[in-house]
């Protein structure tokens, strides 16, 4: 799980050996930043290793190690925290020299109020944007990984390939999404070196989310074929419907729409959550393609309650289906998959989930009108009495 880094207070170590200035940036800073303050530059490596800060402060002219030399041992330390230097009148040299070790700015003293608290802001952001980026990459990386470790040992259907095909299927969208902001990021990154932008935060917020989309598939993978009652929980379906249409909307301009008759919380059912966002990915992904060359490309999910039953109809606008591949739809194997397609497992395996869960799934079509698909599941309450009650019951 990456960490959410965007509502935690920002941490300023500031080094400096005179008490006025020191205790001046403790003042300003205090109501916005966690504050660490040190007066010689070994203290302040100390405090460094210790407290992680977002941002050090640091004045040129010190007694014992100046700031330049504690510039240098702060970066082979941690080469991605921002530092600005504080000089006085006349180290200007010595402060653009500063710059060519590796800080990110300098102020004069006596600096400006003002000045110094959008400087820290700047830098502050700039750091949390850069371990943001790093967290993204390193979750990557272990899903890589990961993923790796399972295509070499594991056969979840009836054959390797086929449920390595269907994998890439599930992750292609994700990853496209991934690729597309991480471009877009190091844009930025490279055009706007000193400054973040709220564009930047809403790519790595879409980075995150389709990292862990990522990781959810993989794990969901792992586990088909593998029902695992201690997974069971109740789960919100407007909510996670609500959660698909989010990731979709991300990389396409379609119109979505979720309408639910009455009341959210009535749509509850009982099940693994994993496996039923997968699914109702796969329904989502589906209409999405379906609509793709439309001119005014919808889709529409209708919530309804059946007795202790939860209908829902995902409904699209799109090129429908004749009749002679209708037939095949949820075979694991037909004629027209293919690799860009899919394998031709996305509905054969949503239609395995569902019936898991005591559920239904019924595919409607006709060419040139859109497709309708209906599922019907059981209410968590109704659905208590089909399967083995979980010690306890979390909310989704």
């Amino acid at each position: 799980m990456i960490a959410d880094c965007k509502d935690k207070k920002g941490k300023v170590l500031v080094i400096d050996d005179e008490r006025g200035p020191r205790e001046s940036l403790r003042m300003v800073l205090k109501y916005d930043y966690d504050m660490v303050l040190a007066e010689r530059v070994d203290a302040g490596i100390n405090a460094l290793r210790e407290h992680n800060p977002d941002l050090v402060i640091m004045d040129i002219r010190m007694p014992e190690k100046s700031g330049i030399e504690g510039l240098q041992e702060i970066r082979e330390i941690n080469p991605n925290v921002s530092i600005v230097m504080l000089t006085g009148y006349g180290d200007l040299e010595t402060a653009q020299q500063a710059i060519r070790y590796g800080a990110n700015d300098y102020l004069q003293k006596p600096f400006d109020t003002d000045e110094i608290q959008a400087v820290v802001k700047k830098y502050v952001d700039r750091t949390k944007l850069n371990s943001r980026k790093k967290q993204a990459q390193e979750e990557l990386n272990k899903m890589t990984q990961s993923l790796s470790r399972e295509v070499g040992k594991t056969n979840k259907l009836t054959s390797l390939g086929a449920a390595s095909s269907e994998l890439v299927r599930d992750l292609r969208n994700p990853l496209t999404i991934i690729r597309g902001y991480l471009d877009l990021l190091n844009y930025e990154l490279k055009e706007k070196r000193d400054s973040t932008s709220d564009e930047m935060s809403e790519y790595l917020d879409q980075i995150e989310r389709n990292v862990e989309r990522c990781a959810e598939l993989v794990e969901s993978w792992r586990a088909l074929g593998r029902f695992d009652f201690s997974q069971m929980q109740r789960v919100n379906l407007p909510k996670l419907m609500n959660d698909c249409f989010r990731d979709a909307a991300a990389h396409s301009e379609i119109s979505f729409s979720v309408q639910v008759d009455g009341a959210e919380d009535q749509y509850e059912m009982l099940g693994e959550r994993l496996q039923i966002k997968r699914a109702l990915q796969n329904l989502i992904d589906n209409a999405v393609t379906a609509v793709d060359s439309e001119f005014a490309p919808g889709i529409t999910v209708e919530f309804s309650l059946s007795n202790s039953d939860i209908d829902l109809k995902v409904k699209d606008n799109g090129c429908g289906v004749d009749t002679s591949t209708l037939r095949w739809i949820f075979e694991p194997f037909d004629n027209t998959a293919t690799i860009e397609k899919g394998a031709g497992l996305g509905l054969f395996i949503t239609k395995k989930v569902l019936e898991e869960h005591r559920g239904s799934l019924v595919f409607e079509s006709r060419v040139g009108e859109g497709s309708i698909v209906s599922v019907r599941v059981p209410q968590a309450h109704t659905a208590l009495g089909y399967f083995s009650s979980p010690a306890s019951l979390a909310q989704a």
